[in-house]
């Protein structure tokens, strides 16, 4: 399979699987994080996602991943409805040196202070069953740089292969 097929692959099975569509897409911009709240994203993917490959001890799979470049964070800035800001860049790697999770965590955490929402409470959930956070009832994945979609080995398990 080539990379366009496995990107492609990944995908459209994170699409078809993921329980929502609605992103909190996290960007650094003059020294601030923001995110860009981005609505119905399924078509999005393609336009803004890489395919890495995960290091041999982390079992070599390809995945889907959110590195966006400054076309990609273009992109979301267009489809977004909302750009909030959320912190600082200096106080994200403050609290990241501090605390004992790492900074999609902390962004995390921080996107759903800022929305007024909270984060589910099934730690580790799928992406399957519930977004990362929920802002009254409706449910947003979110994604800060370097963060992973899903990968191969996700796919073929939830589809049973």
């Amino acid at each position: 399979m080539t990379k366009e097929n496995i990107m492609n692959y990944l995908i459209e099975n994170y699409n078809t699987l993921a329980y929502t569509h609605d992103y909190v897409f996290g960007y650094v911009a003059n020294g601030m994080v923001y995110g860009a709240i981005v609505e119905n994203a399924k078509d999005l993917l393609p336009y803004i996602t890489s395919l890495d490959r995960a290091s041999k001890k982390n079992g070599g799979t390809y995945q889907l991943k959110y590195k966006p470049n400054k076309a990609q964070v273009a992109i979301i800035i267009e489809k977004a409805t909302e750009i909030k800001p959320i912190c600082t860049v200096d106080y994200l790697e403050k609290l990241n040196a501090e605390c004992r999770q790492n900074r999609g965590q902390i962004f995390e955490i921080l996107v759903a202070d800022v929305l007024g929402g909270f984060q589910s409470t099934k730690k580790n959930a799928k992406f399957t069953d519930c977004g990362d956070i929920l802002v009254g009832t409706k449910h947003y994945q979110v994604k800060y740089l370097k963060a992973t979609f899903t990968d191969e080995r996700t796919i073929k398990n939830l589809k049973g292969e």
